[in-house]
C-alpha cells in the first residue's frame, strides 16, 4: 500500500512540475516563417524617420514581440523607441530598447511592462522610431515582400508592400510542451526501471 502511495505523490509531483515548465513564452508568425531569411529586406529608420505595421494577435493576451533587427557602427546611446495601439488607436503600451541591448541581425524579444489583454483576433499597429543616434546612424528592421494585412506595412505614412519580421509573444500554457516532457519523464522512468531488473 506504502508503495502505491508513493507512485501516486511522485506522479502528481512529475505532473505538476511538467504544467509549471509548460508555461512558456509562445510565438505566433505574423509573417511567412518559411520564406529563405536571405529575402528579407531591410528598412532603415532614423531620426526623421518611423516605421509601422498593422498585425493580427492571434490570442486574448499579449506580453510582447520579437523583431530582427540590424545595427552596425553605432554608438550605444541609441534607442529603438516603439508604440503599440489597439483597434481603437488608444497607445497600450511603449517604450526604448538602447542598442546596447540588441543582438545584431538576431531576433530580439521585446517583453511588455505589463500584460495586454484584448479580444482574439484582435488588429494592433506597432510604431518604430529612434532618438539619440550619432548623425548619419540608423536602426533597421528586417521584412518581407509579401503583405497579409491591407496597408499593413508603413514608412512615413507610405504604404510599402511586405510584412515585418515580427512575433507576438504570449506567456501561457503550451500543452505541446507538457506533453513532451511527460514523455521523457516516462522514458527516463521505463529505462532505469529496465535496468535495474536487468542488473539487480
Amino acid at each position: 500500500m506504502k508503495k502505491w502511495v508513493r507512485y501516486i505523490v511522485l506522479s502528481l509531483v512529475a505532473i505538476i512540475l511538467c504544467f509549471l515548465y509548460a508555461h512558456v513564452d509562445k510565438a505566433d508568425y505574423i509573417y511567412d516563417n518559411k520564406i529563405d531569411s536571405s529575402e528579407y529586406k531591410v528598412v532603415n529608420i532614423n531620426e526623421d524617420s518611423y516605421f509601422s505595421q498593422v498585425f493580427e494577435c492571434t490570442n486574448k493576451e499579449l506580453d510582447g514581440i520579437a523583431i530582427k533587427i540590424l545595427v552596425s557602427n553605432m554608438s550605444d546611446n541609441g534607442k529603438l523607441v516603439y508604440s503599440l495601439q489597439n483597434s481603437d488607436e488608444k497607445i497600450v503600451t511603449q517604450g526604448k530598447v538602447s542598442v546596447s541591448d540588441i543582438e545584431n541581425g538576431r531576433i530580439n524579444k521585446i517583453k511588455f511592462s505589463k500584460t495586454l489583454k484584448g479580444e482574439a483576433g484582435e488588429l494592433y499597429t506597432i510604431y518604430f522610431k529612434t532618438e539619440d543616434l550619432d548623425e548619419g546612424e540608423s536602426i533597421g528592421l528586417y521584412y518581407e515582400d509579401q503583405s497579409k494585412q491591407d496597408d499593413g506595412l508603413k514608412i512615413n505614412d507610405e504604404k510599402k508592400s511586405g510584412t515585418l519580421i515580427l512575433r507576438t509573444i504570449t506567456h501561457c500554457f503550451d500543452l505541446e510542451t507538457f506533453i513532451v516532457t511527460m514523455g521523457f519523464i516516462c522514458y527516463f522512468v521505463i529505462f532505469f526501471k529496465i535496468l535495474y531488473r536487468l542488473f539487480a
